[in-house]
């Protein structure tokens, strides 16, 4: 049986002790060019910000969720947040900048601490590309990548405070929302390229329920909606609602007859 203190030294602290929800934010921007120059002046459009949700959909793996998601609710949280950070959602008779997809589950993603090898060829990279515009799910790479020429920067990183720890703790079953934007197609024939990409993941699938932590996790992660950070991960961290227990005199009552 693992003890609270062997839990906390493998990384993920015991959920008796837990005061606040921490999130991991993973962000990236394929396309730096979709973003105005100068900041526009008051009234002007922002390029890249006016955006549609035509997608919000669970990725099915074999262990099921501790509870069935509201996706109502989680479509809610997203619009709120995205109206927050400065994005504005189309209106009747206007074409958006972006099309989001949100989608959402548990899994063991790609681990971001783990340096890649290098750039594929361009057929892979294209065929990659055009298979992830048709199954818009949660980055469900291998955990764990062949090192070759990045080797050397793999182990400079290693030798980082703190960095081995987060790279096992990255290595462990997430629950996960993804929003990926894509750009909106010109003609029929032209295929949506995905523009940025923002994962907010959380630890501890078996035990928590996505529903009661999906809020904090879309308001940790939307101020970096496509924007690229330098980290290969942000720690956000969110209070919990504190759980209460009320109560009443107990009453003493009279045992059942068998």
């Amino acid at each position: 049986m693992l003890t609270a203190g062997c839990l906390g030294g493998m990384g993920i602290p015991a959920r008796a002790q837990e005061t606040e929800l921490q999130v991991g934010v993973r962000s990236e921007v394929k396309n730096t060019a979709i973003w105005p120059a100068k900041t526009p002046t008051p009234g002007a459009r922002e390029y890249g910000r006016i955006y549609a949700v035509v997608l919000v959909q669970q990725v099915k793996s074999e262990d099921r969720l501790v509870k069935p998601v509201d996706e109502r609710a989680l479509t809610s949280y997203l619009l709120q947040d995205l109206d927050a950070n400065g994005f504005r959602e189309f209106k009747p008779g206007e074409k958006p900048d972006i099309l989001l997809t949100a989608s959402y589950g548990r899994g063991t993603l790609h681990n971001p601490y783990i340096r890649d090898a290098g750039e594929m060829p361009a057929g892979v990279a294209q065929h990659a590309e055009n298979a992830q515009a048709t199954n818009t799910g949660g980055d469900m790479d291998a955990p764990t990548v062949t090192i070759t020429g990045a080797m050397p920067l793999q182990l400079y990183d290693e030798k980082t405070p703190g960095y081995q720890e987060k790279l096992q703790r990255a290595q462990y079953e997430k629950l996960y929302i993804r929003i990926t934007a894509w750009s909106y197609p010109a003609s029929p024939k032209e295929k949506s390229r995905m523009l940025w990409k923002t994962i907010m993941v959380v630890d501890d699938p078996d035990h928590r329920d996505l529903n009661a932590v999906a809020a904090k996790m879309l308001e940790a992660g939307a101020p970096y909606f496509g924007k690229k950070i330098k980290e290969p991960e942000l720690e956000v961290h969110k209070p919990l609602p504190e759980g209460r227990v009320n109560v009443g005199s107990p009453k003493l009552v009279d045992p059942q007859p068998k």
